[in-house]
């Protein structure tokens, strides 16, 4: 089974990253009644018309079907392996579940119309399903390392803080879908100012994507803070942390400019899904950060 469950954990995080990208091009391709109003049926149908909508929502559905079932195996197989570890069963628990929610919304949302606040849930719950399987992956891959990257612990002060900016960024990744599904995508025309002024007038469409911009701007200066303070307190103890808040940084500067190109390129398709694709790694990169500032060193044991 052991030699079955790295390559089994990076195809499901695979799996669950196009899942993802699926889901952006639905919402990107105004594709998501592709199949009308049936589920799982297309149209009344289980093979899907050939029409571009048709086909994008089918292929989604068909996805997501897949990446549940390869993500169950993972799941099980990593419950029956590490048995009695309370991190991977309670990961492996968090992945399913949000996998479960996101499709049972997705699947409301197609038989009943939902507003955009409810529709702009979707990708948060998919967002938390990704980053329960992108953990998991982790936690596979990185067992054997853990000891030598966690060779202390982190202040309650820097975890909270931690454990703070990533709830601020999820708030910032629901007003960015929000912001998509109320069609406020081009309610600041310019970039990096918004409607030929710093401060528009804080209505409409133009408020919405504004309020967005000013939340993915703090986000920066708050990680700018993470990494900082891993820098100087963690460099060497922590090698987790301090890669991984290096790491968030970075993100969080693409995510910033691919917005911003976003907008210049009238919302190119190729750009909107590369936006999606940064924000879903940055925040499964804060996720591991939460879960490792949770860690402390393993108590060596008698004669080592």
């Amino acid at each position: 089974m052991e030699k079955w469950l790295k390559p089994l954990a990076v195809l499901s995080t695979i799996v669950m990253f196009i899942v993802m990208v699926a889901g952006s091009l639905v919402t990107k391709t105004d594709s998501a009644l592709g199949c009308g109003n049936d589920w799982p049926l297309c149209n009344g149908k289980w093979v899907p018309e050939y029409t571009l909508a048709s086909i994008i929502e089918y292929s989604h559905r068909l996805v997501t079907g897949i990446a549940g079932i390869i993500v169950g195996v993972f799941s099980i197989m990593c419950w029956r392996y590490y048995r009695g570890n309370q991190e991977v069963r309670n990961l492996a628990i968090f992945g399913l579940f949000f996998i479960v929610v996101e499709s049972i919304l997705g699947a409301s949302a197609v038989i009943w119309p939902q507003s955009s606040s409810v529709l702009a849930l979707h990708f948060g719950f998919s967002l938390l399903a990704f980053s329960g399987v992108f953990l998991l992956t982790l936690f596979v891959l990185q067992r054997d390392k853990m000891e030598q990257m966690v060779q202390g612990g982190v202040s309650r002060k820097f975890r909270n803080w931690i454990w703070g900016v990533t709830i601020y960024a999820y708030g910032v990744v629901y007003l960015g879908a929000y912001v998509r599904h109320t069609g406020s995508s081009m309610g600041c025309s310019d970039w990096p100012l918004c409607q030929g002024q710093v401060i528009p007038e804080l209505s409409g469409q133009a408020g919405i994507a504004f309020v967005h911009r000013l939340g993915a701007l703090l986000l920066v200066f708050l990680l700018l803070g993470v990494m900082i303070y891993a820098m100087r307190h963690y460099k060497e103890t922590r090698r987790d942390l301090y890669g991984a808040s290096v790491l968030s940084f970075v993100l969080v500067l693409v995510q910033v400019l691919s917005g911003g190109i976003l907008v210049l390129s009238k919302l190119h398709l190729y750009t909107t899904l590369f936006h999606s694709m940064v924000i879903t790694i940055l925040f499964g990169v804060m996720c591991y950060m939460c879960l490792q500032s949770l860690k402390e060193p393993q108590a060596k044991k008698p004669g080592k």
